[in-house]
C-alpha cells in the first residue's frame, strides 16, 4: 500500500503538527532570517563556503547545511560564530502577532 505524504500550507500549521510552542516557532523563524542573512553577506563579500568553513575552524559541508536550511542542526552558538567573522549584526524581537 502506497504512503500519502501530509502536505502543509505554511511553517505554523507543520510546527503544529510536530507540537512545537508558538515560542519553538518564533526561534526557528529567526534562526531562518539570521542564517538568510549571513548567506546574502558571504556571498556579497565574495566568500567562498570552504573560506568560511576555515575561518570558523569547521568543514565546507557544515556551511552548506546551514544555508540549505537546515535550522535544527544549526545552533546559535555557530551562527554568532559566523556572524562575528562576515561582520553581521543581528538582534532578535519577537514577533507581534498578526
Amino acid at each position: 500500500m502506497k504512503e500519502t505524504q501530509k502536505r502543509f500550507k505554511n511553517s505554523k500549521e507543520f510546527g503544529t503538527f510536530l507540537g512545537l510552542s508558538e515560542l519553538e516557532m518564533a526561534i526557528i523563524q529567526q534562526k531562518k532570517k539570521l542564517i538568510d542573512k549571513l548567506k546574502k553577506s558571504r556571498i556579497e563579500q565574495g566568500v567562498s563556503q570552504a573560506e568560511l568553513a576555515q575561518m570558523v575552524k569547521t568543514k565546507q559541508p557544515a556551511i552548506a547545511r546551514m544555508e540549505s536550511g537546515l535550522v535544527s542542526e544549526v545552533s546559535f552558538d555557530f551562527l554568532a560564530k559566523i556572524a562575528l567573522v562576515l561582520d553581521v549584526s543581528f538582534t532578535f524581537k519577537r514577533q507581534k502577532a498578526a
